[in-house]
C-alpha cells in the first residue's frame, strides 16, 4: 500500500494589472492548497507561467471576493497559536490594514513579535491575507515576499472592488488552546 503523499506544484502568475504580474507557485498535497510561494513583481508577463488554473482566484480574493467562494481546498499547518493568529488575520477585511499590537491584542497575547513570527510562518499569503498586518504607524514590515509585493498587493487591493458586496465573512470563535502567547 502506498502511503506516500501525492504532491503537486504549479507555476502561475498573478495579474494585478495595470501594476504588474506577480509570478507565483501553488503547492499542492493529496489534493489541497498548502503553501503559495510568490515571487518579484514584473511589468511583463513571465513566459515561464503555465495555464493560470488558480491564480485567478486567489486575484479574487484580493479584489474582494469571500473565502468562503473560494472553490480551492486548502490545508493550514502550524501551531495552535500559528493557526489562531491565521484566522485572526483572515478577518481583515478587503482594503482594509491592521496593526501587528491590534492582532495581538484580538489574539489575547501581549507581544505583537509574536504575532509577527506566526505571520512570518504563514504558508497562504493572499488566503491568509498576511499583507494587511502593518507596523503600528502604518509603515510596511516583514512579509515573506519582500516590501514591495506587500506594498503592491494593498495598492492593488486599494484599486479594485469585488462585484458582489456582500461578502462579510464570520471569524470563527476562537478555540481554549489558542489563547496561549507563543509565536512558534
Amino acid at each position: 500500500m502506498n502511503t506516500e503523499a501525492k504532491k503537486q506544484v504549479f507555476e502561475e502568475c498573478l495579474d494585478l494589472s495595470p501594476l504588474g504580474f506577480v509570478p507565483l507557485r501553488v503547492h499542492f498535497q493529496n489534493g489541497k492548497l498548502i503553501r503559495i510561494t510568490l515571487e518579484s513583481i514584473e511589468q511583463k508577463r513571465p513566459t515561464n507561467c503555465s495555464a493560470d488554473i488558480y491564480a485567478p482566484f486567489l486575484k479574487g480574493l484580493l479584489t474582494g471576493m469571500a473565502l468562503e467562494k473560494f472553490p480551492v481546498p486548502f490545508k493550514l499547518t502550524g501551531s495552535p497559536f500559528q493557526r489562531h493568529v491565521w484566522h485572526l488575520t483572515m478577518a481583515i477585511k478587503h482594503g482594509e490594514t491592521k496593526t501587528y499590537g491590534q492582532l495581538a491584542k484580538a489574539a489575547s497575547c501581549a507581544s505583537a513579535q509574536a504575532v509577527g513570527q506566526a505571520l512570518k510562518k504563514n504558508p497562504l499569503p493572499i488566503i491568509v491575507p498576511c499583507h494587511r498586518v502593518v507596523g503600528k504607524k502604518g509603515e510596511l514590515t516583514g512579509f515573506s515576499a519582500g516590501i514591495e509585493i506587500k506594498r503592491i498587493l494593498l495598492q492593488f487591493e486599494r484599486m479594485t472592488s469585488y462585484e458582489n458586496s456582500s461578502n462579510e465573512r464570520q471569524p470563527r470563535p476562537p478555540l481554549e488552546s489558542e489563547n496561549s502567547c507563543k509565536g512558534g
